[in-house]
């Protein structure tokens, strides 16, 4: 009989839920002002990803929170061509399931950039 060698499983892949993306979203809202007085976000990420953790047990990096703020931020965008307000007619696409969830979240636009929101 011939053992068979052990293969490691592969990473899972990983995936925000809604409730850790509506966390992420009250958090980016709760630091604004930190976010846009200073240009090293480095640090205000990672205490939105700590309270992410705090609130709903989600466990994400830093990196990982600027990422998915950034394509919540471009779906917002997107919902709003798509609801009528595209003056410039930017490229519509289609909305994903996000999109369609978190939009009411976002809607103060509280990160616009009538907010000074540095884009980093």
């Amino acid at each position: 009989m011939s053992l068979v060698p052990y293969h490691q499983p592969a990473p899972r892949t990983f995936s925000w839920s809604l409730t850790a993306a509506i966390q992420l979203i009250r958090e980016r809202r709760a630091l604004n002002n930190t976010f846009r007085s200073n240009r090293n976000h480095t640090a205000a990420w990672t205490q939105v990803a700590n309270n992410i953790f705090a609130a709903v047990g989600f466990v994400c990096t830093h990196d990982q929170c600027k990422s998915k703020w950034r394509a919540l931020k471009r779906g917002y965008e997107n919902m709003q061509r798509i609801y009528g307000l595209n003056p410039d007619n930017f490229p519509l696409s289609s909305p994903n399931n996000f999109d369609h969830m978190c939009f009411s979240e976002m809607t103060d636009e509280f990160w616009g950039p009538s907010s000074n929101y540095v884009q980093i």
